[in-house]
């Protein structure tokens, strides 16, 4: 139910500009849904085409490291990820949403 409530905003808020062609999605890698999960999903929800792309995701730790983080697990809708330095919990700087990026319309 959580990726169908995703998908309804994102559609909901791209046919807000117009009569829709395609919608251009950003995915985190980290976000609470996969990209392979959200296109099948989107595919369901709507009669335009999408084009999705992932954002690599960038975190910020108390150990100075800044970069992508480690993932340790992904379920239904949670990502839990650790500094790969120091196993801590670190702060995410992007990559941790998903984003209607833009709309063609006709």
């Amino acid at each position: 139910m959580h990726g169908i409530h995703i998908a309804q905003q994102i559609v909901a808020k791209a046919m807000e500009q117009g009569k829709v062609k395609k919608a251009y999605v950003e995915v985190g890698q980290i976000a609470n849904i996969t990209k392979e999960d959200l296109e099948k999903q989107l595919k369901n929800s709507a009669d335009f085409e999408f084009e999705l792309t992932e954002k690599k995701a960038k975190v910020k730790c108390d150990c100075g490291f800044e970069g992508e983080p480690k993932t340790i697990e992904r379920q239904h809708d949670v990502v839990i990820f650790r500094c790969p330095v120091c196993d801590a919990t670190p702060d995410v700087i992007e990559g941790d949403q998903v984003i209607l990026k833009s709309v063609d319309v006709e």
